[in-house]
């Protein structure tokens, strides 16, 4: 799946024809997107014990919610996860938060995708096969304040820059924590246990956040041969 595809997805198209116009300042904002990102991740991974109905791993965070064991119990180590685009990106978007209110939405939508992406190619460079989807905390029934214990574990201020506020916001902005089973069975991401499931407008397009729809340009795909 390509950054251009899934930003539209975020940007909420579904389907739908862009014109001239609206291509060339998706086009034009990924550009810029990409010369200004400087994506940075940090990475462990952790042998997970399976006990009694518990998960551990030796280190200093707690893993036992429902969501996360549903996610890791099949699984013989944890992945922890956390990755930034970089505070320069952060100066761009408040400086079109002033200036440009279209295409800082647009950018940011490119910067969510970015940085799943980069995620995405770190895990396929590890030597590791069958992962989990990635669960970040403030998901489901896991808490926010588990961004805490992955940005200690991993060092996070030290190798990569990226620190948490008081209000559990991280700084750089467009950054994200994760947690990945490894091993066992390959589990994909569902609906299911979503805090947003009653509320979700991806839903109620008849469509998924996770999965990427085909977004044409130009000409209707839908046209007889």
């Amino acid at each position: 799946m390509g950054i251009r595809e899934e930003t539209l997805r975020y940007l909420g198209y579904s389907g739908q024809v862009l014109t001239d116009e609206e291509d060339k300042r998706v086009s034009d904002a990924i550009a810029e997107l990409i010369s200004v990102a400087n994506p940075l991740s940090s990475h462990r991974v952790f042998p997970l014990t399976v006990s009694d109905g518990k998960l551990s791993v030796p280190a200093e965070i707690d893993l036992n919610y429902p969501d996360l064991y549903r996610l890791l119990e099949k699984s013989h180590s944890v992945l922890l996860i956390a990755a930034t685009l970089g505070l320069e990106l952060d100066r761009r978007l408040r400086y079109y938060a002033k200036t440009d209110a279209s295409k800082l939405v647009i950018m940011d939508a490119a910067a969510s995708a970015l940085i799943e992406q980069y995620c995405d190619d770190l895990q396929e460079k590890l030597p590791f096969t069958g992962y989990t989807f990635r669960f970040s905390p403030g998901y489901g029934g896991v808490p926010l304040t588990m961004q805490k214990e992955i940005v200690r574990v991993l060092e996070t201020e030290k190798r990569i820059g990226l620190t948490l506020t008081g209000s559990l916001l991280m700084i750089p902005q467009k950054s994200l924590t994760g947690i990945v089973g490894i091993g066992g069975e390959k589990k994909s991401r569902s609906c299911e246990g979503c805090r947003l499931f009653d509320q979700c407008e991806y839903r109620k397009r008849g469509a998924v956040c996770y999965k990427v729809s085909q977004i044409p340009t130009g000409e209707p795909q839908n046209k007889e041969a």
